[in-house]
């Protein structure tokens, strides 16, 4: 009747090893975890979670360790297009018949009044029903990012304002850097397509349609004319007369002046002149076509600013420059016929091997004085999408997009497969074939993206149109930003400015906006607990809802840090869960809730202690803890901080009790020493409490083994009561592990123990039957015979033992086994995890490189 306890001691032993080394890997987890910036959750994250493309694209040395992420908040699941297009088109059916419920509630609700009083109510719910449909749009949105949707990207890059641009913005679309035939890179022509559907696949099919976009091309023009002048005094004047005579006439304007022998100057200067209009009176008069009264009236009153110097000169205006390139002209047409050239400083221009390095350099120096605008006669607009997007579904898509919504105008499209992203690039005419102008102003392109989102779903794109404010997003920065980042990376000598290195490493890295999680008008918290809540009810993916809650929380959390400045002390609280929950789980929700630091909470089983600031009065609460007794309770701001911190968990659906046991100051955002000793004290008595009840449990298995041993005969009060004490360690036990499977191979552990008590307690209640029936009967047999029989029973009855033994032993080793294989599968999703990264920082570079040579051709 003697049981092998050896084996089951061992296992408890093996159990607690394997506990405390779970502790330490969690918390070694959790600390590389919040170092990177990843979100504290109960589980780890997985392959299947995803860059949203509002992520980080690379991480430079601007960019802290420690700054949250996008990515790692929301760790979008890798859902499919379909599923997540489905989702949007429940949600927006559901906000269609919220729409029509509330049209209904209002004509209902509808009556008699003045004409007034009824177009203003009318505008008064055009505006709110406005605004609803906003609002609940933008739920939308943020629900299908959640779930796994990419957001419409959109961009326009430049404006073409010349033929010249034209053809080369053209030649960038329709040519591409490949490996020809014969082994050599260069370019190669790739198929471009019109708005008709027509390709258009080499250089005489590209000349040819630039012909026809030309022809509705407008000319660049100056504001303000360059003007050329010829001056003749009617008495001489010497030079330094002459140059302060010229200063005073052109103001700050900048000129050059030349003295010819016959007492003339010319002058090429910039002005104040309107150029279209003095080119246009010009001609007028050259032409005899009709009066030139805005140049005479400019010839007027330059002679009157050279009278108001002490010069008497006629004045005639030759020619005005109406662009940037006839300016250019005239001036270095001016430098090649005129001699003895002096600037406005007084100082002679040197002539030198080039006239147009000197042209060039003069009008560096004059080009800021020039306002010159150049016509919008183009746009070039790039649509993209995530890498791994169908390219020809994202073509089809961008193509019914530009035929419905740009109808009337010239466009033509090119898809560019080399570079990471699928990039499909448009050439749209700025005017129609009735002369209006496109206009692509924010509130435009933002209705182009939500159009054009709708459209790409048609095609299996899971797309939504979503706002930078919507994830907090950092801001956006300008292609002459990037092309400075990238210069200042690649040459040392390039002046590096640390506000726009900073900008671009911090918006490639998807690092989130904290002014943005935290702005009260925007609400980003509640309006992420919308969002949650419309996932729940539209019957969505846990992960997506789990996304929307951790955004949720983090936005809560950061606005308590914020807080935690204009705090005026911490509080020490007690939180008891009404539920069971893992207590990782339990310390992550608590942590996010009530936004504090990890080392500031401390869990054991339902218990979590927590030191959290506080805006509440600290010494009222000091005061009222030193009156609370069994007699009086917790005071007025006790109970109200309680009740506060209370309502912050239930927000995270974690009811709990809250108990404040201590209060203290704050001194640099911290609680003051003894508030944290004694929440050191706390957590220090917690973590021995697991090695005390497994030292409880090792020490009763082992006096039931002593027992057992000895021949005395153990009564079943005694062994009743030996069962419970193991028992009630055994709860306790299961109240300090983690994880679920840990709780199960407690489980596992208990019903072997108590398979192997009931047989005991069998075996027990047998031989006292058997005791019981020997002395009725009176038999004369031996005490020795007996035992002999008795010792013969036990013999008889150890095989019985054997399988139950055996049972446990297969039990444990089915566990280890189960151990091993998680083991050896979180060993393998790592390997997975760092070959995808490795992958994705490859097509990272590669798409870099593909910018870098785009950059250079254009």
């Amino acid at each position: 009747m003697a049981y092998d306890w050896s084996g089951l001691l061992g296992e408890v032993e093996a159990f607690s090893a394997r506990g405390a080394s779970s502790l330490i890997d969690d918390e070694e987890e959790q600390r590389r975890r919040r170092a990177s910036g990843i979100a504290m959750t109960g589980h780890a994250p997985q392959e299947r979670f995803v860059s949203t493309g509002i992520t980080k694209k690379a991480r430079g040395d601007v960019v802290s360790s420690s700054e949250r992420t996008i990515s790692s908040i929301l760790q979008t699941p890798q859902s499919s297009q379909q599923g997540v297009i489905a989702l949007v088109g429940a949600l927006g059916s559901a906000r269609k018949m919220d729409d029509e419920e509330e049209v209904l509630k209002r004509t209902a609700g509808g009556g008699g009044g003045s004409g007034g009083a009824a177009a203003g109510t009318a505008r008064t719910i055009s505006l709110s029903r406005k605004a609803a449909d906003r609002s609940r749009a933008e739920n939308v949105s943020r629900a299908a990012i959640a779930a796994g949707a990419q957001p419409v990207v959109i961009k326009v890059t430049s404006t073409v304002s010349s033929r010249a641009s034209a053809a080369g913005l053209m030649t960038y679309l329709g040519t591409r850097e490949a490996e020809k035939e014969d082994g050599e890179k260069g370019k190669v022509d790739i198929a471009m397509y019109d708005q008709d559907g027509i390709a258009i696949t080499s250089r005489e099919q590209r000349s040819a349609a630039l012909a026809q976009w030309s022809e509705d091309f407008r000319e660049a023009y100056a504001v303000n004319a360059l003007a050329t002048f010829s001056l003749t005094f009617t008495d001489p004047v010497d030079d330094a007369a002459l140059h302060d005579a010229l200063n005073a006439a052109f103001g700050s304007k900048p000129f050059l002046y030349s003295r010819h022998p016959d007492g003339k100057v010319s002058v090429y200067a910039v002005t104040d002149l309107p150029a279209k209009k003095i080119a246009v009176a010009l001609k007028a008069r050259e032409n005899g076509e009709g009066p030139a009264r805005a140049v005479e009236n400019a010839e007027a009153d330059f002679a009157r600013r050279l009278a108001d110097a002490w010069v008497s000169a006629e004045v005639q205006i030759l020619g005005a420059a109406v662009s940037e390139k006839s300016g250019r002209y005239f001036l270095e047409k001016f430098l090649r016929t005129e001699k003895g050239i002096t600037t406005s400083e007084g100082d002679p221009v040197k002539r030198g091997s080039s006239v147009k390095d000197k042209t060039s350099e003069i009008w560096r120096a004059w080009s800021p004085h020039v306002r010159t605008v150049e016509p919008r006669n183009a746009f070039h607009v790039i649509f993209s999408a995530r890498a791994g997007t169908d390219p020809e579904a994202m073509t089809r898509a961008v193509r019914d997009f530009l035929t419905e919504q740009v109808g009337g105008h010239r466009w033509i499209t090119a898809h560019h497969p080399e570079t990471g992203h699928v990039h499909v690039h448009a050439m749209i005419s700025a005017r129609d074939d009735v002369g209006k102008a496109l206009r692509l102003t924010k509130p435009e392109l933002y209705q182009w993206r939500e159009r054009f989102a709708a459209k790409a779903r048609e095609h299996g794109i899971a797309m939504v149109a979503t706002r930078r404010a919507d994830v907090a997003a950092a801001r956006p920065y300008s292609q002459a930003q990037a092309g400075a980042y990238e210069r200042s990376r690649n040459d040392p000598r390039y002046l590096k400015t640390p506000s726009v290195n900073k900008r671009v490493e911090r918006k490639r890295a998807g690092i989130v906006d904290r002014a943005s999680l935290t702005n009260r008008n925007l609400a980003l918290a509640p309006k992420w607990q919308a969002t949650a809540a419309a996932l729940r009810q539209a019957g969505a993916e846990p992960l997506a809802i789990a996304a929307a809650d951790r955004f949720a929380a983090t936005a809560t959390a950061q606005a308590a840090v914020v807080a935690r400045s204009k705090a005026s002390g911490f509080v020490l609280l007690r939180l008891e869960s009404e539920q069971f929950v893992e207590r990782a789980a339990l310390a992550a929700i608590v942590q996010q809730a009530v936004g504090v630091e990890s080392r500031f909470v401390w869990a054991e089983g339902r218990k979590i202690h927590v030191l959290v600031p506080t805006a509440a009065s600290v010494s009222k609460i000091e005061r009222e803890l030193a009156k609370q007794d069994s007699k009086f309770g917790p005071g007025g701001e006790t109970l109200a901080a309680a009740k506060d911190m209370r309502a912050r968990l239930l927000k995270f659906g974690l009811p709990v009790r809250v108990v404040i046991d201590a209060a203290g100051s704050a001194k640099d955002g911290a609680p003051s020493p003894w508030l944290q000793k004694r929440f050191d004290a706390l957590a220090r008595r917690s973590a021995a409490q697991p090695n005390k009840a497994l030292a409880e449990l090792k020490t009763l298995i082992a006096n039931i083994q002593k027992q057992k041993e000895k021949a005395m005969p153990l009564s079943l009060e005694q062994f009743d009561e030996r069962v419970s004490r193991a028992n009630k360690s055994m709860d306790r036990l299961k109240t300090m592990v983690d994880s679920s499977a840990e709780r199960q191979a407690v489980e596992e552990m208990r019903r072997e123990i108590s398979a192997l008590f009931a047989e005991q307690r069998r075996d027990i209640e047998m031989q006292q039957m058997r005791s019981v029936a020997e002395t009725a009967e009176g038999s004369g047999t031996a005490p020795a015979s007996r035992a002999d029989e008795a010792r013969g029973h036990n013999r008889s009855a150890a095989p019985t033992v054997d399988p139950a033994i055996a049972a446990q032993q297969q039990a444990i080793a089915v566990g280890r086994a189960a151990r091993a294989v998680r083991e050896q599968a979180g060993a393998a999703k790592s390997a997975q995890g760092e070959e995808r990264q490795q992958i994705l920082r490859q097509a990272e570079q590669e798409r870099q490189r593909g910018n870098d040579r785009d950059g250079a051709e254009r």
